[in-house]
């Protein structure tokens, strides 16, 4: 069993964006399909509402992901430090 403490670094990941993406339009067509939801007959979709769920959920994460990612290693390092001081204080106070 392989134990680490530090995460060796991953590969950059590809991150292909279409070119005939037109996110406006994909708003559009996202308010349209809510407009109709408020129709007096519309019925519940399951799958429209786990898709607006995926939607709402991946902005907010595609905006942390990367904040997250650097602060996890800057947490690791700082814990390591800390956890040395306080064993050399321990053994400096039991020398002395």
């Amino acid at each position: 069993m392989k134990v680490t403490m530090f995460k060796s670094r991953q590969p950059k990941q590809f991150n292909f964006k279409s070119r005939y993406y037109n996110p406006e339009e994909d708003e559009r067509k996202r308010r349209l399909e809510k407009s109709m939801r408020k129709k007096e007959n519309y019925d519940f979709d399951a799958e429209d509402f786990k898709s607006e769920m995926k939607y709402r959920w991946g902005l907010h994460r595609e905006s942390k992901s990367d904040f997250n990612k650097n602060n996890t290693s800057l947490n690791k390092v700082l814990l390591f430090a800390l956890l040395a001081v306080i064993v050399g204080g321990i053994i400096w106070y039991l020398n002395s």
